[in-house]
């Protein structure tokens, strides 16, 4: 249990930004307070105009609106086309500290309201969500 944390603790930086969650627009995609739009890393969610892309804003509203995230952001790409930041989400420890066992990328990901979709071009590769397990995106 200790490597895993050591070694997912190597790959995060979630100290780059934080801020509260105030709107969600899709399963992967939503607005922190001081950041601005955040699209979730290697992660993709269905289209809200889908039932199952309604579940996925359903799921991330109950688990990020108004909720403290903490960022690690691409610092390859920075920016998508669209403006939006591309990150690594991480929740909140009671305390207020980066929880790195709380990933949202992971966690929508294993609740099944979206999809790995690893992006060479960015920073990140899912499996060091996911230390010890055989992942393929």
């Amino acid at each position: 249990m200790l490597a895993a944390l050591v070694v997912g603790s190597c790959y995060a930086h979630p100290n780059e930004a934080k801020g509260t969650v105030k709107s969600i627009s899709r399963g992967d995609t939503f607005v922190v307070d001081g950041v601005g739009q955040v699209r979730l890393a290697d992660v993709v969610a269905p289209d809200v105009t889908s039932m199952d892309g309604v579940h996925s804003k359903q799921y991330a509203l109950e688990q990020l609106l108004n909720v403290q995230v903490f960022l690690d952001m691409d610092n390859v790409t920075g920016y998508n086309p669209e403006g939006t930041t591309v990150c690594v989400v991480y929740l909140a420890n009671p305390n207020g500290t980066p929880n790195l066992n709380r990933i949202y990328n992971r966690m929508i990901v294993d609740a099944g309201f979206a999809r790995l979709a690893d992006d060479g071009g960015n920073e990140f590769d899912p499996a060091d969500w996911y230390p010890g397990e055989n992942v393929t995106a």
